[in-house]
Order: structure tokens, then C-alpha cells, then sequence
């Protein structure tokens, strides 16, 4: 006879045998899993496209990292129903031309391709999310089906055959957008150029031979510019770009303009501002001179942070070239004076008139061919130009001063640290990176040329109509202190007696 413990133990076996086989039946379903499919994508790294221009993107996936513990036979039995969807990141960049969701069957060791279309609308970088949604849809074929019914005891159960897994697989594909090319924008460069060339020339007819080698024997104005220029434009730029900006691409823009030269516009404005002319086009050409030296030192130490995703290309050509379009017309300006004294009374007469229309015309025509850059100004790009060139205007004028300049020379040195050659910034950051990124970075190199030059315009018409206003209350002074016995219109007593002897 059985003892009672002895039962006891009987029904634990028999209980754990029974668990056993309950679980080798089930394992053969629910045992397995399924792993992240792989994604690749054609082009295989990114897609490169135009503004305004369309490209296809194909992308392959493969269903193969299946594991089972169970059985390698139901390994090729797997259904997997899939939902795919593209959706770009950024639709103010990139769009998702025709469909963007599709559905499909995968089995265990399947490939299945598909594609999309994606267009260009805007400069800049955008992501395609492409997700994989499994769910539990039509898809089993025939031999699966087959398969079931004859091995209905393996797979344990009516719904087992098509394998639901809760996880959804998400990928990502960059795209990135250039500017499309501009003829416009060629034509306006070249025209540019012209008219620069021509005001220069007016501006040699103005300037004094013997004014600029004083300048030269006692240098003190231009060292004091090249410190300004070279030293505090520099540090002042990487500066308020980290404060200001967490994108690399716009630090790098404005550090790049406060390590060039000083510009042509400055000579303008120190010209509609009755600065020292002399001493103004003086530093400009020895800080272009210079800079062939300085930007690269400040490129290389400083600004090697920013550079990291590009091969810096220095702008030796465009120096030079800058070079040429500041010297050559000014010295036929100086010969005209020299040798056609009528020419260059002439150019006296027309040289503000014309030097404005060159402001302007720039400026609007400089707007419409970079729209694309002014709509991406934010209210930090703005300030951050802001901050650079008003840190420029004050710290060039507060060095004058300090230096006991005389009022013109004080006026050259501002001006002169303010504006910067955009030309020099914009070619280095083209030749150096790649697009769209060289296009992005310029952006707050134009934010920092336009509003240099909007302050300005605003002291102008301040000055002028000052100067306005005082010339009628100096006229009208005069008026009143003419004497009284000049007036021909009173007779006085002498008078009277005089006209009645006569």
C-alpha cells in the first residue's frame, strides 16, 4: 500500500509532467523573437537635392533576425504584416511627393523594396522618419495556410499562424537642400563691381598724396585700426555667436566675417560723413594686406572648433582680387587729379550723389537676390549683428579718442571697424564647406551687413536735417543784424535832408 506522502509525491510529478508538456506544446508558437528588420537605404548616406527640384529615394527591408527556441520549421512559417510611413521632419523644407504609406506581407528571410519621392522647397536640412507599424492584417498565403491545416497540433492555435509582435520600428533618412544657382546673382556681383570700381575712382580724384604718407610716417590712426580690426572684431564675434547661437553653422558665419578686412563701404560712408578720407582708404588697404596673414591665425586657432565638418579653403584669390578693385581705381582717381584738374572738380560734384546711389542700389538689389537668407533672419541673428557692429562703432571710436585722434580721424576709425568685407567672408565659407551649410552660414554674415549700414542711414538723415536747420537759423541771424541805415527801403533824417537840398 501506498503511504500518503508517497501520493503526495505522485501528484507533484505528474503535475510537473503535465506543466512540461503543456509548454513543449505552446513553445513552438510563442518561444521565438523577432528582432529589429534592417533598412537600407539608396542613396546609401544622404540625398543631396535643389531647391525646387525632385529625387527618389528607394530603401530595402529585409525580415531575416528571427530566433526561435523552438524549431527552425516555424522559423519559415512567420508572417509578419507591416505598415510603412515617410514623414519628413521639417515640411517647410522637404515634402513626401504622392504616397507615403504602404503596406506589406513579409515572411522570415524576406526582401521588399519600395520607394518615395521627396522635393526641395527650402535651404536647410530635414529628416524622413520612416516607421514600421506590424499588425495583424491579411497576410497569409497559401502555403502558409496549407501548412496550418496540415500542422494545426503544431501551431496550437487558429490565430498562431500570423505572428502580431507589439513593437514599433522607427528609422530616420537626412536630406538636405541647396540653394539653387543664380544668374541673377552673378550679374548683380559683376555690376556691383563696376560701380564699386567707378566710385573708387571719384574717390582717388579726392584724395591727397602727401595727406596719406603723412598718415603712413605717423601710423598711429592705422594701428590703432588693424588693433580694432583684427584683435576686438575677431573675439567679439566668437563671442556673441556662443552666447547667442547653439547652431555651429551660424557661429562659424560670424566669426568668419569679424576675421575679414575691412570693406569698401566703409570708405563711403566715411566719405558721406566728412571722416578722414585719406586715412579711411589708407586702412583699408593695409588691413586687406593684412589680412592674408590674420585670417589665417585666427582660423586655425580660434575658429578651429567651428570648422570641424569642413576643410577650411582661404580666399587668397578673392583678397587679391580685392586688392586690385580697391587700388587700381583709385590711383587712376589720383592721376585724373593730378593731370585733369577740370575732371576732378567734376567728380567732387557728383561723388556723394553717386556714392549713395551705390549704397542703395546694393542694398536693395543685395536684398532681393539673398531673400532666401532673409527669411530665415530670427530675432537673434538680428541682435547678434547688431551687438558686433555697435560693438565696433563704440570700441573703434572710444580707441580714437583715447588716442586724442582729431574729430575725422575718430569718424574713419568707427566706420572703418564696423564694416567688414562680406565679399572675403562669403567666398572662404563657399570654397570651405559644402552646400547647404555654406548657405546657412552666411546668414548672419548678411544680418551683420545690413543692419551695419541701417543705423547709419538713420545718423545721416539726422545730421542733414540738422545741418539743414541751422543754415536757416544762421540765414535767418544774418537777416536780422543787417543794419538798419543799409536798408533802402527807410529814410532816415539824413537822407531826407539830403533829397531836399538836391
Amino acid at each position: 500500500m501506498f503511504s500518503l506522502s508517497s501520493l503526495l509525491i505522485l501528484l507533484i510529478n505528474l503535475t510537473f509532467l503535465w506543466c512540461y508538456v503543456v509548454e513543449d506544446t505552446t513553445s513552438a508558437v510563442d518561444n521565438w523573437q523577432l528582432q529589429r528588420p534592417a533598412i537600407t537605404f539608396d542613396p546609401s548616406d544622404k540625398l543631396s537635392i535643389v531647391e525646387g527640384e525632385s529625387a527618389k529615394v528607394t530603401f530595402v527591408i529585409k525580415e531575416g533576425n528571427i530566433t526561435s527556441t523552438s524549431s527552425s520549421e516555424l522559423m519559415e512559417k512567420v508572417v509578419l504584416g507591416v505598415r510603412i510611413t515617410a514623414v519628413p521632419e521639417k515640411t517647410n523644407i522637404i515634402e513626401i511627393v504622392g504616397n507615403t504609406t504602404w503596406t506589406m506581407c513579409l515572411h522570415s528571410g524576406e526582401e521588399k523594396n519600395h520607394s518615395f519621392t521627396v522635393n526641395g522647397i527650402f535651404l536647410g536640412y530635414s529628416k524622413v522618419y520612416i516607421t514600421l507599424f506590424p499588425f495583424g492584417g491579411d497576410c497569409i498565403d497559401n502555403a502558409t495556410t496549407k501548412n496550418y491545416q496540415n500542422n494545426r497540433d503544431w501551431y496550437g492555435k487558429d490565430d498562431a499562424v500570423e505572428v502580431v509582435p507589439t513593437t514599433i520600428y522607427k528609422y530616420d533618412y537626412l536630406v538636405s537642400v541647396s540653394p539653387r544657382p543664380s544668374l541673377l546673382a552673378d550679374l548683380f556681383t559683376g555690376l556691383m563691381a563696376l560701380i564699386i570700381s567707378i566710385n573708387y575712382i571719384n574717390m582717388g580724384c579726392q584724395l591727397d598724396l602727401k595727406s596719406i604718407w603723412e598718415v603712413l610716417k605717423k601710423p598711429v590712426g592705422p594701428i590703432i585700426g588693424f588693433c580694432c580690426q583684427f584683435i576686438f572684431m575677431p573675439l567679439a564675434s566668437y563671442g556673441i555667436g556662443y552666447l547667442l547661437f547653439e547652431d555651429t553653422n551660424l557661429r562659424l558665419g560670424l566669426f568668419t566675417l569679424g576675421c575679414s578686412p575691412g570693406g569698401s563701404m566703409s570708405n563711403f560712408w566715411t566719405l558721406l560723413f566728412n571722416g578722414d578720407l585719406n586715412l579711411s582708404v589708407t586702412m583699408t588697404f593695409i588691413s586687406t594686406v593684412a589680412a592674408l596673414g590674420m585670417m589665417p591665425l585666427w582660423i586655425f586657432t580660434l575658429g578651429s572648433s567651428l570648422f570641424r565638418n569642413g576643410k577650411v579653403t582661404l580666399p587668397y584669390l578673392n583678397l587679391f582680387g580685392s586688392l586690385v578693385l580697391l587700388t587700381l581705381p583709385i590711383g587712376i582717381g589720383m592721376l585724373i587729379r593730378r593731370y585733369k584738374t577740370k575732371w576732378a572738380n567734376f567728380s567732387d560734384k557728383i561723388i556723394r550723389p553717386f556714392t549713395i546711389v551705390c549704397i542703395l542700389l546694393g542694398i536693395g538689389v543685395g536684398c532681393y537676390v539673398s531673400l532666401y537668407i532673409l527669411l530665415m533672419f530670427t530675432w537673434k541673428i538680428v541682435l547678434a549683428g547688431l551687438a558686433v557692429a555697435w560693438g565696433g562703432y563704440t570700441f573703434g571710436a572710444l580707441a580714437a579718442w583715447m588716442s586724442r585722434l582729431e574729430r575725422k580721424q575718430i569718424i574713419a576709425v568707427a566706420i572703418e571697424t564696423a564694416f567688414q568685407n562680406g565679399g572675403v567672408a562669403f567666398v572662404l565659407l563657399l570654397l570651405s564647406l559644402p552646400q547647404p551649410d555654406a548657405a546657412l552660414t552666411a546668414v548672419p554674415v548678411v544680418a551683420q551687413l545690413i543692419v551695419t549700414g541701417l543705423p547709419m542711414w538713420f545718423i545721416l538723415l539726422v545730421t542733414k536735417l540738422v545741418t539743414c536747420c541751422r543754415k536757416c537759423s544762421d540765414k535767418n541771424n544774418n537777416v536780422e543784424k543787417k543794419p538798419v541805415e543799409d536798408s533802402e527801403d527807410i529814410k532816415t533824417p539824413e537822407k531826407l535832408s539830403i533829397e531836399t537840398k538836391m
